[in-house]
């Protein structure tokens, strides 16, 4: 039932107090949220009055059961109470008023048919166990309610609309909204099929609340449409589905694509003035926050429409400004569209401050253009033509508009963010060229962000009004970024086509010829031979273009004396001077293995069987080929496992690994489902939940999880343990061995939080003393690029340096003139600093290494 408490209390127990009336506007701004008014707050249709019933039943003696029950909803709540023996007194007092409830199954069949009632009363039961399924057994549930349907349809059909309306309403409880418009069809089939009479105002709330609920299709709107036609007087019909539209939009729904076409059929039947009716239509649409995500269809058919509306009521021209058309098709075909259809309705003389238009018009769009921030809405609209990628194509539209608002623009003096994505900093290069050009005020990322020009869309766009750029390689602000992508172009994948494009373009040959003097002048400064390879594997894609792009850059390259470098890096000391024999030890192994089993050396590429694959185990690594797995420590191999696998495997789906408490689990997809055992009990293959793994192999980079000294290990979520069946959700962490922090964000930027392994929770963000140690002034600590890892038995000794409690680096960042410093510090108070260009590409170093004898 509906009531809105339950409780039982001595009969004659009463209150009162004093209380506030609300005005008209604040008391219908309760209601609509659900509050409970005092009596006589409202005045508005959908008001009803709450009352309080009691009844007696002999088996409860001097005690009684109260209920609150809307007004409307009473009659109902006696009946079925009276079915279960209670008897209700005379009184029924009013306490307050609330929004009306639509009446459900069984309710409107006790208050509309009393007598009959008792055929909805015996399927209560039935309805709740049903209702009991729905989640876990839909399929049953909606077979039980169809055979319910049949059963009320013989006896009593005029129930049927609101059976099935309830249990659509099952469904929703569940979001299973495809049974649930399923139901809700067959509502209406059955006031059709048995011409029930229908409660005009009812219906309409229903398809209200079902349209709310995502579970009103678009044939249930179009066949309403005909039942509209076909039951009511033409203009009664266009009013009850324009009101039925415009509700449907303003809680949140969008316009269906056919409704223009439906409209219009009404409209035209009830003999009304096509213009006034749609201008009055789209008005109350456009209006609503769901016009955002209006189909490209609802545009085009009220294109002409909108024009004459933005002429009769100028407001709409600013409303069309605040929409940011997420409904139309992705591509920049719809972005010109929609600047047209601006156009049209007089929007873009706002962002322009021009005149234009008649004197009568001029002044109503001079005064409503000094409202609007232009700066704001292109910044809105480059970040809208984006969609969620880095970069965008160029929309002839957009520049040409951006070419008229420019005065605008450059007198307001507020800057345009162009570059803010999603996720990634990426512009449309285009576009910030002729800003560049035009002197337009511009927010700039920041010198560390990492900037998308998208040159190669630039390449392949071949039209001959395309923009060359030639501001943006002026301005000593924008050159850098041009500079870091023609660095970055190098590496695409039509990398090529890119190139020989740059090469022979009049301004970004220019570019292109100062990045690789400066490539090749950070070839001459490496002080070792890992960064002269470094510096060479830059400069090698640029191979086909240097020589006629910069002959005298190749010359100094080719010039390069290696011999001098040589020496110095024999000198200081190399990598292989470093060694983990436990790692040596174990790599025989897995060869050895290998040998054995395939009776050659290591497997060819490709081979499932004898490939290695990596995971991490801090401190340790957990090596796999073949059939054997081995996890190697600090100072030896801590555990061999033969692999027991299913022998159908997919030769890519190869298995995955963690290690807790000494026990290794072993990870696989087969059949849908993430399988698993622990190596202490390999015959018990388990259904693992939780964090999913790679469906297909590959060895990624990951940061490492922590053992904690009471047991388990610390990966981000809750702390793993041997015999666990749900994995632990996978994050960076850090620690000191005494607290934990894992990784999270605020906005753009990456922070350490204060995290709990044993409930996989966190809390604010903060930093290890060892990091707040990093912080300086004038300095920007990169949180990110940081790590601090309790120190293991077996690396007292690291290369990078201990303070005999935690291991780790801090990593700053600051800028020079000309020069951009990144600093890592590690906790044996070492620092070590790498210099790069202003244009160059910041690279993170892991700390001061100390070899052998050094």
């Amino acid at each position: 039932m509906n009531a809105m408490d339950t409780t039982t209390a001595p009969q004659g127990a009463t209150g009162a107090r004093e209380v506030t009336v609300p005005d008209g506007a604040t008391a219908s701004a309760l209601l609509e949220a659900g509050a409970l008014l005092p009596p006589g707050s409202s005045r508005r249709e959908d008001a009803d009055t709450l009352t309080v019933r009691t009844y007696t039943h002999a088996a409860l003696g001097e005690r009684s059961v109260v209920r609150l029950v809307p007004g409307t909803l009473g009659e109902a709540e006696d009946l079925a109470l009276d079915f279960l023996g209670l008897v209700r007194d005379a009184e029924t007092p009013e306490i307050g008023q609330v929004r009306r409830e639509t009446l459900g199954f069984p309710a409107w069949a006790l208050v509309n048919d009393p007598a009959n009632g008792h055929h909805a009363l015996a399927l209560v039961k039935d309805v709740e166990r049903l209702a009991r399924q729905a989640k876990s057994r839909p399929g049953n549930a909606k077979e039980g309610f169809e055979k319910l349907g049949d059963r009320l349809g013989r006896a009593v059909p005029h129930f049927l609309p609101t059976f099935f309306e309830q249990a659509a309403r099952t469904f929703l409880q569940f979001d299973n909204t495809t049974y649930a418009a399923a139901f809700f069809g067959k509502a209406r089939e059955a006031e059709r099929v048995h011409a029930l009479a229908v409660d005009e105002q009812r219906q309409r709330a229903v398809f209200l609340e079902f349209a709310f609920a995502g579970a009103l299709t678009v044939k249930a709107l179009k066949q309403h449409v005909r039942d509209l036609a076909a039951r009511l007087d033409a203009a009664e019909a266009w009013a009850q589905f324009r009101q039925l539209a415009v509700e449907r939009c303003a809680a949140g729904m969008p316009p269906y694509a056919s409704l223009p076409q439906d409209a219009r059929v009404l409209i035209k039947a009830a003999g009304l003035p096509r213009v006034e009716a749609e201008c009055d239509l789209v008005a109350d649409l456009v209006a609503s926050p769901a016009a955002v995500r209006a189909p490209a269809s609802f545009w085009t058919a009220y294109r002409a429409t909108l024009a004459v509306l933005a002429e009769r009521r100028p407001a709409v021209r600013e409303r069309m400004l605040e929409i940011m058309p997420a409904g139309l098709d992705h591509g920049t075909k719809s972005d010109e569209f929609w600047l047209e259809l601006l156009a049209e309705c007089g929007a873009d003389r706002l962002l322009t401050g021009e005149d234009g238009g008649t004197a009568a018009g001029s002044g109503s769009v001079a005064e409503a253009a000094g409202d609007v921030d232009a700066a704001d809405w292109l910044s809105r609209w480059a970040a809208h033509r984006k969609r969620g990628a880095t970069v965008c194509d160029s929309s002839p539209a957009t520049l040409g508009l951006v070419a008229r608002m420019a005065p605008r623009l450059r007198a307001d003096g507020r800057a345009v963010d162009l570059f803010t994505g999603r996720r990634h900093v990426g512009v449309d290069i285009a576009l910030l060229d002729l800003c560049a050009a035009e002197d337009i005020p511009l927010a700039l990322p920041g010198p560390d962000a990492e900037v998308h020009l998208g040159l190669d869309r630039w390449v392949r766009d071949t039209r001959p009004e395309r923009r060359e750029l030639a501001a943006v390689a002026a301005d000593p602000r924008l050159r850098p970024l041009l500079l870091r992508a023609v660095g970055a172009a190098g590496h695409e994948r039509q990398s090529s086509r890119v190139l020989d494009h740059l090469a022979d373009h009049r301004v970004l040959s220019g570019v292109l010829r100062e990045w690789l003097d400066g490539a090749v002048g950070e070839l001459a400064r490496t002080v070792g031979l890992p960064g002269a390879r470094e510096a060479l594997n830059r400069l090698s894609p640029y191979r086909s273009v240097a020589s006629r792009v910069n002959p005298e850059a190749v010359a100094r390259a080719a010039g390069y004396e290696a011999a001098p470098l040589l020496g110095r890096t024999l000198r200081t000391g190399l990598l292989d001077e470093l060694g983990w024999p436990a790692l040596d030890e174990a790599l025989r192994l897995l060869d050895a293995e290998t040998r054995a089993r395939n009776g050659n050396g290591a497997g060819t590429r490709g081979d499932r069987d004898t490939a290695l694959i990596v995971n991490e185990a801090w401190p340790c690594l957990i090596l796999s080929r073949g059939h054997k797995a081995v996890v190697v420590g600090p100072d030896g191999i801590l555990l061999e496992h033969d692999l027991r696998l299913p022998a159908d495997l997919d030769r890519w789906q190869r298995p995955q690994f963690r290690y807790a408490d000494g026990e290794l689990l072993v990870v696989w997809w087969q059949d849908g489902k993430q399988r698993g055992y622990w190596s202490n009990r390999p015959s018990e293959v388990l259904t693992l939940t939780g964090e999913q793994i790679s469906h297909w192999w590959r060895n990624d980079e990951v940061a490492p999880s922590i053992p904690l000294p009471d047991g388990g290990r610390a990966t981000g979520g809750r702390t793993l343990h041997a015999g666990d069946t749900v994995l632990p959700a996978s994050r960076p962490v850090i620690g000191d061995g005494t607290s934990y922090w894992r990784q999270g964000r605020q906005g753009r930027q990456h922070v350490w939080l204060e995290y709990d392994p044993a409930t996989g929770t966190h809390s604010r963000a903060s930093l290890p003393a060892f990091l707040r140690s990093g912080i300086g002034d004038d300095a920007t600590l990169l949180q990110d690029q940081c790590e601090v890892l309790p120190l293991q038995p077996g690396l007292e000794r690291s290369p990078f340096g201990t303070d005999g409690t935690v291991l780790g680096r801090w990593v700053r960042a600051e800028q020079a003139p000309g020069e951009a410093l990144t600093t890592a510090g590690t906790p044996d108070g070492r620092t070590v600093t790498l210099r790069a260009s202003g244009r160059g590409e910041r690279v993170t170093p892991l700390g001061a290494l100390r070899l052998p004898g050094g």
